[in-house]
């Protein structure tokens, strides 16, 4: 008989996520802005820049998009690893183990390229990218198919997915801090670069140490008796793909988290360019956001025990497509108004922010378990691989295309052009949209009584 997940395990299990929304934010919100810098950052050009492929694509955009699709290739693989795996102390915590020091030493080493010669930097980014990529892959896919094989009772799943998602966003927090952090060190004479490498420094330290918690105090065999699958891995992803309702909610993941790509890849230059807002203040904009969402998150958790995962997303999408599209418009507010305007703003894109970290993980477990129940075996990994295989696709195709829309209209000697950030947000906005199509075709009613049905007897 396993035993019963506490609410203290789920919480350590969760700690990761800080780390996560730590190296998430180093990447998604500031690597465009660190290597592709305007002139009032004063930091230094690093990599090559412009279009150098085609005539279409920057050096930063092919870097990290090839990245991205190296990432989504490795996740099925590295699950079907980890579902056969026979380690003495379990299928996932093994690689948590190995790969905690790795993942986190890979994502400061981005940013710290030790020459100033721009090709050897363009080699260095594209190193360490695709390295962070493998290691957050080691480490995150088994993380992942852990917790819905440790947490059987849907209520418990949702809550667990709630404190996930709290770990990130804290940690998102204090990366969106960076800002604050970079001009303290910079008062003390340091320049730009030298800031945000020390402020990078510092998250990669408390991330490495959050990683290696629960790898090594959560006993995985105390919680988790599985049935491995034995077909290959490429039959494994077929039948992932042939459940309809884990294409349905994929697909509408897909859309939603490329929305969401573009929006963070380019919050900092709505935040300076658009709105006019110094970078050191940029952090009152992210927190004011953030705490929104906090507050909101017992209300997110309640809606979504009472009444589902479909609505709340459905609405969570809607605010957050005309959120993005608002964004063409915060620059004809007068100066003095802009800081009141984009306070107002970052409440407003609380909710979105709220329902957009809880609820897609919740969701996915969901049509995961009802799989599992028909099926009887436990393929966590390889359902959490195909799905990330697919909406990391689609965030590859993002961040290939985010640089290059962000150079449209440029001045002479910038690298950031007003015509290209509205590009930005109308084309985020619009895959949102799309997202909120898809998920009209989720029949959420067939997953929960499946599930539900299950939890009774046992199973």
């Amino acid at each position: 008989m396993m035993k019963e997940v506490s609410k203290q395990t789920i919480i350590l299990f969760c700690l990761p996520q800080f780390a996560v929304g730590l190296f998430t934010t180093m990447l998604n919100n500031y690597l465009i802005y660190f290597y592709q810098p305007t002139q009032a950052s004063g930091l230094p050009i690093l990599i090559t820049q412009g279009y150098v492929v085609a005539g279409v694509l920057t050096v930063i955009g092919l870097i990290k998009a090839v990245g991205h699709i190296f990432d989504a290739v490795s996740d099925p693989v590295i699950a079907g690893i980890s579902d056969k795996c026979q380690h003495k102390d379990g299928r996932r915590i093994p690689f948590m183990k190995w790969f905690a020091i790795p993942f986190a030493v890979s994502a400061l080493l981005i940013f710290w390229s030790p020459s100033t010669n721009p090709v050897f930097n363009n080699i260095w980014l594209a190193v360490f990218i695709w390295s962070y990529y493998l290691f957050y892959t080691l480490y995150m896919i088994p993380h992942n198919a852990l917790l819905p094989e440790m947490v059987r009772n849907e209520g418990r799943l949702v809550d667990a997915y709630t404190w996930n998602s709290l770990f990130f966003v804290v940690g998102s927090m204090l990366g969106y801090a960076t800002t604050a952090i970079v001009a303290l060190i910079k008062k003390t004479g340091a320049e730009p670069i030298t800031a945000w490498r020390f402020t990078f420094l510092s998250f990669t330290i408390v991330g490495a140490v959050l990683l290696l918690i629960p790898a090594f105090a959560i006993k995985e065999k105390e919680y988790v008796s599985s049935v491995r699958p034995t077909v290959s891995l490429a039959k494994s992803l077929k039948h992932a793909f042939s459940n309809k309702y884990f294409r349905i909610v994929t697909a509408g993941q897909l859309f939603e988290t490329t929305g969401m790509s573009f929006f963070q890849a380019c919050i900092m230059y709505y935040i300076t360019e658009l709105m006019g807002i110094p970078e050191e203040k940029s952090i009152i904009i992210m927190a004011t956001s953030i705490v929104g969402s906090l507050v909101l998150y017992p209300l997110i958790n309640k809606w979504t025990k009472n009444k589902g995962k479909k609505i709340p997303m459905i609405v969570g999408c809607g605010v957050f497509a005309i959120a993005e599209f608002i964004i063409c418009f915060v620059d004809v507010f007068p100066s003095q108004y802009a800081m009141q305007v984009a306070v107002l703003f970052s409440l407003f894109v609380s909710l979105p922010f709220a329902v957009l970290n809880i609820v897609p993980g919740s969701m996915m477990a969901d049509v995961i378990r009802y799989d599992t129940v028909k099926s009887g075996i436990n393929q966590e990994g390889t359902f959490a691989a195909a799905k990330s295989f697919v909406t990391k696709l689609g965030t590859s195709i993002a961040i290939m295309i985010i640089p290059s829309l962000v150079v449209i209209g440029a001045a002479k000697g910038e690298s950031v052009g007003h015509r290209g950030l509205l590009l930005t947000a109308i084309v985020g906005g619009t895959f949102t949209l799309i997202a909120i199509v898809v998920y009209l075709f989720y029949n959420e009613k067939d997953v929960l009584d499946t599930v539900r049905n299950a939890e009774k007897k046992g199973e």
